[in-house]
């Protein structure tokens, strides 16, 4: 077995995120695919962890599914394939049955802890309500929306093992989790430390000037 380091629980966080493993005719396939403002997340952070995981100089680049493309990787390296074979993710989808490893739960704070950022990188969002009766938009809000309940309620359990006090519901298609408050963002970034410019710079924009400024276009659609 492999040993479970923080780079390799890491990279797994946002394979369960935001990964895939299939087959096509001629070998199996891992890609790992992002928003085109992900670019730099993936050329700032998923290049160098491969590259200090396995040792391969693996390029991230524009592909064109979707309306306006992705950004993102996509290898048929057996050493790549082999590692997520070994902890335990098949070839096909796992949109709705994904679930945090079994091995992440059995793993000491700071494996918990890259799990939870690789999978936040991937596939959270960090965004900023507007209290009632205030001007600006203040309080912040952690949150994951996942099709795999299983997830969303393994997610749960494991952010209370760390000490992150969360809350769960059900839409009509997802399955939400959220973390939210200024003192459970700090402790977020503090130690969970995730890695993702399109979250960075959201917090530091709003540690900067007390709220985040939302785009016009947001508050054309409240009115």
């Amino acid at each position: 077995m492999i040993n479970l380091t923080e780079d390799i629980a890491e990279l797994i966080g946002a394979h369960v995120g935001d990964g895939s493993l299939y087959q096509t005719n001629w070998s199996l396939v891992w890609e790992l695919r992002g928003s085109l403002e992900e670019k730099e997340y993936y050329l700032g952070n998923i290049t160098p962890l491969i590259k200090r995981v396995f040792g391969i100089e693996l390029n991230s680049k524009f592909r064109s599914d979707g309306g306006n493309g992705v950004w993102g990787v996509q290898t048929s390296n057996k050493e790549i394939i082999n590692l997520f074979l070994e902890f335990g993710f098949q070839p096909g989808s796992k949109t709705h049955t994904v679930s945090t490893p079994h091995y992440v739960f059995k793993s000491d704070e700071k494996i918990k802890r890259a799990f939870v950022r690789g999978l936040f990188d991937s596939d959270g969002c960090l965004h900023f309500d507007k209290p009632k009766n205030k001007e600006f938009h203040t309080y912040p809000k952690l949150k994951f929306s996942f099709a795999s309940l299983a997830l969303r309620d393994s997610l749960k359990i494991l952010l209370d093992d760390l000490g992150f006090r969360s809350y769960i519901w059900k839409d009509r298609k997802y399955y939400s989790l959220c973390i939210a408050g200024k003192e459970m963002l700090e402790k977020w970034v503090l130690e969970i430390s995730p890695r993702n410019p399109k979250h960075l710079n959201k917090y530091h924009i709003w540690k900067q000037k007390g709220f985040y400024p939302m785009p016009r276009w947001h508050n054309l659609v409240l009115r």
